[in-house]
């Protein structure tokens, strides 16, 4: 009799956690996220000086800035670690007290159009932390900062969860591999935000009714954008 009643029992935990699997209310999936990069105040700037670039789609608005989000292919997610010191005050087995904290950098990769206008965006935001046109000067930290929002999305596409990287800068540019034995491979951009810390930011369901309703309008017209695309380019 027990043996049934626990075999029992196992079966229906199997089930519901299958029904929490197939829910809507189910897993993350690592294939359901949205990058936005927002552009620091300073890039403007960086097209006034020689030899300086910025694409026409990238030019106008933050709105039209986001667009390179889509071109994202991988990021991370940032992970979070506590500094820690021996507290040595007490008798006993030493103690580990907290005294801060600290981030590692984001890795994201980014795909390539074939005037690599991508590659230039970042290059010209690096230009504001550090020129290497001419003089060599460090610009205004206020100049080249921004945020980097990371949102996890569910099968409706909507917004569950997002992390925002504060005063984020593209930190290392990577470098673009070619090669004729590689003809039907996209051409990537590696890229690394250095920042100063990252905080955990509400999705949609927390939002009014309104800002959802204006949210709702955007997003349509970014996904028709986003359909237009070839197909390897499309997350699934």
């Amino acid at each position: 009799m027990a043996e049934r009643f626990f075999e029992g029992l196992g079966y229906s935990l199997l089930n519901e956690f299958i029904g929490i699997f197939r829910s809507k209310e189910g897993f993350a999936k690592t294939s359901r996220y949205e990058v936005v990069v927002s552009p620091p105040k300073g890039l403007a700037s960086a097209t006034s000086n020689p030899g300086g670039f910025l694409p026409d789609l990238f030019s106008n608005s933050t709105s039209e800035v986001r667009k390179i989000s889509y071109y994202c292919e991988t990021i991370d997610f940032p992970g979070r670690t506590l500094l820690t010191r021996e507290d040595t005050s007490g008798y006993g087995p030493i103690r580990q007290v907290v005294y801060g904290e600290t981030f590692e950098d984001v890795a994201a990769t980014f795909y390539l159009s074939n005037d690599h206008r991508e590659q230039k965006f970042f290059y010209n935001w690096q230009n504001i932390t550090y020129s290497n046109d001419d003089d060599f000067a460090t610009g205004y930290y206020a100049d080249y900062i921004s945020n980097v929002d990371i949102y996890q999305l569910d099968e409706e596409d909507r917004r569950r969860i997002g992390i925002r990287l504060f005063e984020a800068y593209p930190k290392s540019i990577g470098s673009i591999n070619v090669s004729y034995g590689s003809a039907n491979q996209l051409a990537k951009l590696p890229v690394q935000f250095g920042y100063r810390y990252w905080r955990i930011i509400d999705g949609e369901e927390s939002r009014n009714f309104l800002n959802r309703i204006a949210n709702t309008l955007v997003n349509v017209t970014e996904r028709k954008v986003l359909a237009s695309l070839p197909k390897v380019l499309r997350r699934l």
